[in-house]
């Protein structure tokens, strides 16, 4: 059965302020007799883990789901949820719901991964062999991929010039402003379905209360960002041992807030800070607010480079000739580096945060992908895939950019020859050793410089730690990395 009311469907999309399709699904469905929306989210086991889904992504889905169907529920639209155990089943089930629903035309925000995008293809052909109609909108950017392009019409590969552009499109148009939240609907006699509380296969460790659920969650934390700790951003932003960070990112992976709604506030809070501000407020005025949204833009910034380039999608280096590399497949350094075990305090610490919060601070995410695609010479491939099972801010987008450019292999990447000193870095961005000593117990005791390099405390005192030595020698390993790269020259 078909008729007037209008299908919406969820994704990586979990509010309804600033949604996109959600908007739109709700003024097509307004004014019509018999019509409403109806709000559709499917649980995909099968897809999640061809995805590498993290455990404790998926709960903050589940319990981000619960919030969503509240502030649905405020809005009169009910919520089904559905478990499709393959991809390529949920075209004909969203038909189905469309159709047993009294559905007339889907909404839904697009996702721009290959598969995902391959997937919404074949939804809306699925609905269009079905006589219904499916609209697809831009809303995980600020900008649809490939319509920021350089003179030559090409993608952008460099972000500098990227950034410049986005600004430029920025003041063309006036803006992106968010959009509203959507107006209560007459209620339908229809109840929106209950959340489970796991997915077998994702129970996830993390404590619910380290990342708190929900667009509301969102909405407060932003807030709380751009009041109280955006100005400072850019001088505090890359040291792990004080909170210098929005850790917004598991919100945007969700889609609990918009890129649009950080941009917003950051604006906000750059012209509240400088009244008499000239030019334009995303690269003039703070350092805190303009660095913060550069930062944001980082992340448009690789999803474009993954619509253009989607070889990046398939496991493919962005720089070909780099895939003449050959890592070395070392099981033991592999998991000694997962478990943070590698005898380097600053990587050490990193990859602990990560098992334990299923985060880590950004310096750091670069400091341990350098280490293990310079130092160890693993395949940034599997670095990747690892964050991807654990973070919960795995966005595909984000961290195959992040790799590559630790890897020397992706676009606008770290020069092969410029190799972090792990040491260094630990020494400069936690000076006090307050991160390492949070992370790592067995150290703790460490006075002084020594707690980034035990190497260099006394033997016998090194020899009462319960920590591994180094894995690997940093001057051989940084030599054998400069030479592999420079003979794909």
């Amino acid at each position: 059965m078909t008729g007037s009311r209008t299908l919406m469907w969820f994704r990586s999309d979990l509010r309804t302020r600033d949604n996109a399709a959600l908007f739109n699904a709700c003024r097509r469905a307004g004014g019509k007799a018999g019509s409403g929306v109806v709000a559709a989210f499917l649980i995909s086991p099968g897809e999640w883990k061809a995805h590498d889904y993290a455990p404790v992504r998926v709960d903050l889905i589940l319990r981000s789901l619960v919030e969503l169907s509240k502030a649905l529920d405020d809005l009169n639209i009910p919520l089904l949820i559905e478990t499709v155990p393959r991809a390529d089943r949920i075209p004909d089930v969203l038909v189905g719901l469309a159709k047993k629903h009294a559905c007339s035309e889907i909404h839904f925000n697009k996702e721009y991964e290959l598969n995902e995008s391959r997937r919404d293809a074949a939804v809306t052909a699925a609905f269009e062999t079905a006589g219904l109609r499916a609209s697809a909108h831009t809303d995980q950017v600020c900008f649809e991929p490939g319509t920021i392009r350089t003179g030559e019409g090409k993608f952008f590969t460099v972000f500098t010039p990227f950034k410049r552009a986005c600004f430029k499109k920025w003041a063309e148009v006036g803006g992106v402003p968010a959009l509203a939240t959507p107006s209560m609907q007459a209620q339908l006699a229809l109840k929106s379905s209950a959340v489970a509380k796991s997915v077998p296969g994702w129970d996830s460790h993390v404590p619910a209360d380290r990342w708190p659920a929900g667009e509301a969650a969102a909405v407060k934390r932003l807030k709380l960002f751009a009041r109280q700790s955006i100005l400072e951003y850019k001088d505090r932003r890359d040291f792990p041992g004080v909170d210098g960070t929005s850790q917004l990112s598991p919100y945007l992976t969700v889609g609990c807030v918009s890129p649009r709604q950080c941009i917003e506030a950051a604006i906000e809070a750059n012209s509240a800070a400088n009244p008499k501000l000239t030019g334009s407020p995303l690269e003039n005025g703070s350092d805190g607010p303009v660095t913060w949204i550069s930062e944001v833009l980082w992340r448009e910034f690789y999803v474009h480079v993954m619509t253009g380039f989607p070889r990046v999608c398939m496991h493919r280096a962005f720089q070909t000739a780099t895939e003449a590399i050959r890592w070395d497949d070392d099981p033991k350094k592999f998991e000694a580096w997962k478990a943070g075990r590698t005898g380097v305090p600053i990587v050490d610490a990193g990859m602990r945060q990560l098992l334990r919060d299923g985060w880590m601070h950004n310096r750091v995410r670069m400091i341990v992908a350098m280490y293990f695609t310079k130092d160890l010479w693993l395949d940034w491939r599997r670095g990747e895939q690892w964050f991807m099972q654990n973070l919960v801010d795995g966005f595909l987008a984000s961290n195959n950019g992040g790799w590559q450019w630790s890897a020397s292999t992706g676009t606008d990447a770290a020069p092969y020859f410029r190799i972090f000193n792990t040491y260094s870095q630990s020494e400069k961005f936690d000076a006090d050793g307050s991160y390492i000593r949070e992370f790592v117990p067995e150290l703790r005791a460490i006075d002084g410089p020594a707690i980034h390099n035990p190497q260099d405390l006394a033997p016998l005192a090194r020899a009462k730690l319960d920590y591994p030595d180094p894995l690997v020698d940093q001057v051989k390993a940084r030599a054998r990395a400069i030479e592999a790269f420079k003979r794909l020259r």
